[in-house]
């Protein structure tokens, strides 16, 4: 109860000062804006949101400062941007890991990921591709699919962790298709990468900036991947979609938020400025570097797409019998 009489009262303290002097929000922003991103600097999602953040701040007039929050789950970093006031000048980047799957992986969150935030804009999605090791004798989906049928229970995958996205995936793609792989986490993705490269691994589901440079030395090779649509920067591998798993998609979004109650006016400007800042020479060479597909929406959009997704990773948890505490 205190904690939903704290937000309330955050709000209306923020609406008070913003109907000062009618209309005052447009005066906003007047000092720099805090901008929370619950991974570690120098992290692939640091090094994404950096560009974002200085794109911004050209728009607005003001600066974007970069407050790493890492812990297990974005969740340090989430739970900051949801207790703090609503007055524009805290923003936060949030994702499928802690927009969905938290939701689930987690029994007691200290943060509600549909009612604590505003949604201000998505801004990227990144793909995922299901990878194998060079000498597992299959080239595609169906050919993968058939050695599962003949080799039940030989097939191993690896994922960056227990309840990582990447794990998930697959759990997905055990219940769409009744595959057989057994799953090995490892504590970082680039460790499961080194054992598939070196034959210990058969396969790994991970996001394609994370392999893609061993896929381009033809370490290891990809079998598909997970979006509808192909990738520039694979554009030989086929989808799921098109191998035979009709509508499989899975990517990895994320996108701009601020604590709920922040005033409509500020989050509209918020998603003008993000949407410029996704067209930034400089954003843009960011993208492509890390095979990062952006994704401009308004913020109807954005909880559209995170509404749509939490039944969907709720049941990948579900399958996959795992917790987070």
């Amino acid at each position: 109860m205190v904690r939903v009489f704290s937000k309330f009262t955050q709000a209306a303290v923020a609406l008070a000062l913003l109907a000062v002097v009618g209309g005052a929000w447009a005066e906003w922003p007047d000092k720099p804006i805090r901008f929370i991103v619950p991974y570690a600097a120098g992290s692939g999602v640091d090094v994404a949101m950096r560009p974002i953040a200085d794109a911004m701040a050209r728009q607005l007039g003001q600066s974007l400062v970069v407050d790493n929050r890492p812990s297990a789950g974005g969740i340090i970093g989430s739970q900051a941007l949801a207790a703090a006031v609503p007055d524009g000048y805290t923003i936060g980047y949030g994702n499928l890991v802690t927009l969905a799957i938290n939701a689930s992986f987690f029994s007691k969150l200290p943060y509600n990921p549909e009612k604590d935030f505003e949604r201000v804009g998505l801004i990227s999605g990144n793909a995922y591709v299901l990878a194998a090791r060079n000498d597992l004798p299959v080239n595609n989906w169906q050919e993968l699919l058939a050695y599962s049928r003949n080799n039940p229970g030989k097939l191993s995958v690896g994922s960056p962790g227990v309840g990582s996205a990447g794990q998930l995936a697959g759990e997905l793609l055990k219940t769409e298709t009744g595959i057989s792989m057994s799953h090995v986490p490892y504590k970082a993705g680039v460790q499961a990468v080194g054992d598939m490269v070196g034959g210990q691994l058969d396969l790994m589901i991970d996001n394609v900036a994370a392999l893609l440079p061993m896929l381009q030395q033809q370490r290891i090779k990809a079998l598909a991947v997970t979006s509808l649509a192909r990738l520039p920067v694979l554009p030989k591998v086929p989808t799921l979609h098109e191998s035979g798993v009709k509508d499989f998609d899975v990517v990895a979004w994320g996108g701009l938020l601020a604590p709920a109650g922040t005033p409509k006016p500020i989050v509209e400007r918020l998603n003008l400025a993000l949407r410029k800042a996704l067209e930034d020479p400089k954003v843009v060479q960011t993208h492509a570097t890390f095979a990062i597909t952006p994704m401009p929406s308004t913020p109807e959009e954005f909880l559209a797409l995170q509404r749509k997704e939490l039944p969907r990773w709720a049941e990948a948890v579900k399958r996959a019998g795992v917790k987070g505490d």
